[in-house]
């Protein structure tokens, strides 16, 4: 990602307004293509639903929001996976078998999907009449579609071809919407589902044949037991990836069990007085995830750069000063990017304040908005401890936000129902963010030692 992040601020630096809109795009893109693009394509959807389907509604939008919570939720942990093995591969220039990775990964996330989502829908009590066995169908392939362009955009962001992965998005979104108007309309929730899932499945073969025209798969050199060998080794990032987006779901979760309205037909509960100002608290935080990737990131790798170069070639003083620059930068580029993320996001409460009428729905945007930005926070925190391999530690801040989203907010939901709905998200990413920021301060110090100890344990 740094080196994707060095292009688009090369991009910028050259001048221009189209250069710089064509950078802030492609940086949009990167860090919430399929995000992004499936909100539109929803939010479009749910407006044609509104004037001719509306008795598919429930049933459509419930299936679209349980597959993708539902899939980041236990795919996660294979996805940090996938990632750290590509990225080595990418490292030592083995892109073919970087390549045929992607194919191992992506046919192993649709074979659990089938595997999961199947057993799931075969056992959910549905009474729907005739359509009950075409829906438990549309969902299984939704689910399976979703995850597997989970695993394909992680790779093609690799590609840097931008304008080329945009189009081919857009086409796939644009597939969706017309197929769920044309088989929604002659075959009910089910067809509209499979029209749903089926430009999810243009969207994933179009990523794919991308992929492979810049890089052809080739034979892979020791097999699964290569990949379990990575999961063994890596089980401490593996596993905070996967309690990181489980937290982030958790009480969603909850809220729907205990709050939600039941779908018609179905067992599955939507909240949307809390559903709703998620997905939108959501985009909020695109800018500050853009600012990231083109100038956080790319200042912190070079930091590393020259400090793991002072290791190597330098005088112990020089190491010291490197080391001392680096935490330096760390403040500097946090304190950065959270003034720009907060003046988007008081941007977008000012909004919430001028457009929304009602208190009580008010109060939930805002409370969303700023969980929102503290989820930015953690995220940008974990990589940063992801940078220095500090994997055990990046595991204790996931856990804290986990346990407190998970677990201890939802108790106090239940002791004080007044709350405003996110209350227990915000309160969760504040204290993991904290954790994360301790942690990571905590390890500079020492970070040539560490680093000289790794070297030592792995020669």
């Amino acid at each position: 990602m740094a080196g994707i992040g060095f292009e688009l601020r090369r991009v910028i630096g050259k001048g221009g307004l189209s250069r710089s809109l064509g950078a802030a795009l492609s940086g949009i893109l990167i860090v919430a293509g399929p995000w992004l693009m499936t909100i539109l394509s929803f939010f479009f959807i749910r407006s044609i639903f509104s004037r001719s389907l509306a008795s598919s509604a429930d049933l459509f939008q419930v299936a679209v929001i349980y597959s993708y919570a539902v899939s980041i939720s236990l795919f996660s942990g294979l996805h940090h996976h996938f990632t750290r093995i590509v990225a080595d591969l990418i490292w030592e220039d083995r892109h073919a078998e970087a390549s045929a990775w992607l194919v191992r990964f992506a046919l192993a996330a649709a074979a659990l999907s089938v595997a999961l989502g199947g057993t799931a829908m075969a056992v959910a009590p549905l009474d729907l009449g005739g359509g009950a066995l075409a829906y438990r169908i549309a969902c299984v392939f939704l689910f399976a579609t979703v995850n597997v362009m989970w695993i394909v955009m992680l790779f093609v962001s690799l590609l840097r071809r931008y304008i080329a992965i945009l189009a081919i998005f857009a086409a796939g979104m644009a597939a969706s919407v017309f197929l769920v108007a044309a088989w929604g309309g002659r075959w009910g929730p089910a067809g509209a589902l499979f029209g749903y899932a089926t430009g999810h499945a243009f969207t994933a073969a179009g990523l794919l044949a991308l992929s492979f025209s810049r890089y052809t798969p080739a034979a892979i050199s020791g097999g699964w037991k290569f990949a379990m060998d990575y999961a063994r080794r890596y089980r401490a990032l593996i596993l905070s990836g996967f309690l990181f987006y489980l937290g982030q779901w958790s009480d969603k979760f909850v809220f729907w069990a205990l709050r939600g309205s039941a779908v018609a037909g179905t067992p599955f509960r939507l909240y949307e007085a809390y559903d709703v100002p998620v997905y939108v608290a959501g985009l909020s935080i695109i800018p500050g995830l853009v600012y990231f990737v083109i100038y956080s990131e790319t200042e912190i790798y070079a930091s590393i750069r020259r400090f793991l170069n002072s290791l190597t070639h330098e005088t112990l003083a020089h190491i010291f000063e490197a080391k001392e620059r680096l935490g330096t930068d760390l403040r500097r580029e946090l304190h950065d990017q959270t003034l720009f993320q907060l003046t988007f996001t008081f941007l977008a409460m000012l909004l919430v304040l001028a457009r929304e009428p009602d208190g009580a729905r008010r109060l939930v945007y805002l409370v969303a908005l700023c969980g929102a930005f503290a989820q930015f926070t953690l995220m940008t925190l974990l990589n940063f401890l992801y940078y220095f391999e500090l994997y055990e530690r990046s595991l204790v801040a996931t856990a804290v936000f986990f346990i407190a989203n998970g677990l201890v907010f939802p108790l106090v939901q239940l002791l004080l129902p007044g709350l405003p709905p996110g209350s227990g998200f915000l309160c969760a990413g504040i204290a993991a963010s904290a954790a994360a920021w301790a942690l990571l301060l905590q390890a500079v110090p020492d970070m040539d030692r560490r680093i000289f100890l790794r070297t030592v344990r792995r020669n």
